[in-house]
């Protein structure tokens, strides 16, 4: 019981003690909600019997995908920049352009397409890129995400080997930096 009441008693001389100043309510309206949210985009994996058939190389593969990401008007409203971050391992002993577009629902751009020049067998290359919304306030009218593959030509001649497992594995990710008021 003793133990108690020594407790009330401390708790009772500090809430008398307690420092109040005179509170500022408007500092409310200095406060930033700045979120960031990482989203996957696309991911690829091309093996070489994607790229020859019936022993003929194919000159290009591209794949479209539907982007929902700014489909609500707080995102629309809010949305900074992002930044585009993509990773290709290309085992492959042939070089490949990338190009990666962002369309609206005619396929119309609604931004500059990124080029990826990835050489031959570089396993580790990446490349990052920034959309300034401010800028270019057409990228908020993006539905689609389209990435072309480009297989360019051998050095000598020759073609892909079917029977020699390559894989050409691409990654991509965007980081969106939204306010918030």
């Amino acid at each position: 019981m003793k133990f108690i009441l020594k407790i009330y008693l401390i708790v009772l001389a500090f809430s008398f003690t307690a420092c109040v100043d005179n509170i500022d309510f408007e500092q409310v309206n200095d406060v930033k909600i700045e979120p960031v949210v990482t989203v996957a985009l696309l991911k690829s994996n091309i093996v070489q019997n994607d790229l020859v058939i019936a022993g003929t190389e194919v000159g290009s593969i591209s794949q479209t995908t539907r982007f929902t990401a700014l489909d609500n008007n707080t995102a629309r409203e809010n949305l900074e920049r992002v930044r585009l971050n993509f990773e290709v391992n290309n085992q492959f002993n042939r070089k490949f352009r990338l190009e990666f577009l962002f369309l609206d629902e005619t396929d119309g751009l609604t931004n500059d397409a990124i080029v990826l020049n990835v050489n031959a067998n570089n396993r580790n290359f990446t490349l990052e890129e920034e959309i300034m919304v401010a800028a270019n306030a057409t990228f908020l009218r993006t539905k689609k995400i389209q990435i072309r593959l480009t297989l360019l030509p051998s050095s000598d001649g020759s073609i892909i080997d079917v029977n020699v497992p390559t894989s050409l594995v691409f990654k991509s990710a965007g980081t969106f930096y939204f306010r918030a008021n």
